[in-house]
């Protein structure tokens, strides 16, 4: 659903759209359905794609996006015990993914202006962590919180944080020929699996031990070798490239400081380069 989406938002801004949602050595990866073991991080278990905000302001919100024909739209539903209830159907502000920000903009039922901001991170509230910063304008009501990425498949994304340190020990690994992440996973002895592309292409497999504190072994890998998820998105560590470049379009991973983490890539042609971390 995401890959579907990305795909629609990004035709959307454009005067046309050649891109294919298959194809590539990677094959299909529109319906990725990666599984993840780790407890206390799955996204909210509501219904459809979308977001689950709340904040420590005593207000909480539900961003659904909505299958409809035509360009995308997205309904909004907002808690707050300090100033009522609203609710309204939100455009995806174009262009998509502006400076790496999903943003979204329309009116409540009562013509009350909404605005929304995510901004991808790790957003810590309440001893659990959240996938995007959030910042919600209701009328001339303002408020920040946290928001948690759902969808009825889970994607490796939502755990890069948990991941970032076995990230960051495997691209030193395989040095500056290192393109980007492509996947992260934990495996079945419990320690964590990372996937990286080369400058040339090629895909290798990085995984760890002594509970993730040691590289294991690096290897390269084959067609055959594809998991189901991989690429959808990909990670590029400390970096962030500029809109929309090659087959992708960057969400920039922000610290709650603004400092940069790195940038999501969400490939809508399944083909094409990406840059080169660092």
């Amino acid at each position: 659903m995401q890959r579907i989406l990305v795909l629609a938002l990004v035709c959307a801004g454009l005067t046309a759209c050649g891109a294919t949602t298959t194809g590539g050595a990677g094959g299909d990866l529109a319906m990725s359905n990666f599984e993840h073991s780790r407890s206390g991080g799955a996204p909210s278990e509501a219904a459809g794609f979308g977001y689950s905000l709340a904040g420590g302001e005593g207000w909480d919100g539900n961003l659904e996006f909505l299958d409809e024909p035509g360009e995308p739209a997205v309904a909004f539903a907002f808690n707050s015990v300090h100033s009522g209830n609203a609710a309204g159907e939100l455009e995806v502000s174009m262009p998509y993914l502006d400076e790496g920000v999903r943003r979204y903009h329309g009116e409540s039922e009562a013509g009350e202006i909404i605005s929304i901001q995510l901004q991808a991170g790790p957003c810590r509230q309440s001893g659990r962590t959240y996938t995007h910063f959030a910042a919600v304008r209701v009328g001339d009501i303002a408020v920040t919180g946290c928001a948690m990425e759902r969808a009825e498949q889970d994607s490796w994304s939502n755990y890069l944080m948990s991941y970032l340190p076995a990230i960051d020990a495997c691209l030193a690994e395989v040095g500056p020929r290192a393109r980007h992440v492509s996947l992260a996973y934990e495996t079945a002895g419990g320690n964590p699996a990372i996937r990286l592309v080369d400058d040339e292409g090629r895909s290798w497999e990085c995984t760890m031990r002594a509970g993730g504190e040691a590289i294991n072994s690096l290897r390269p890998l084959t067609a055959a070798d594809a998991i189901y998820g991989e690429g959808d998105p990909i990670f590029v560590r400390g970096n962030m490239p500029e809109g929309f470049e090659g087959c992708y379009v960057y969400e920039s991973v922000r610290e709650a400081d603004g400092s940069l983490i790195g940038a999501f890539g969400y490939d809508v042609c399944d083909s094409g380069p990406a840059p080169s971390i660092g």
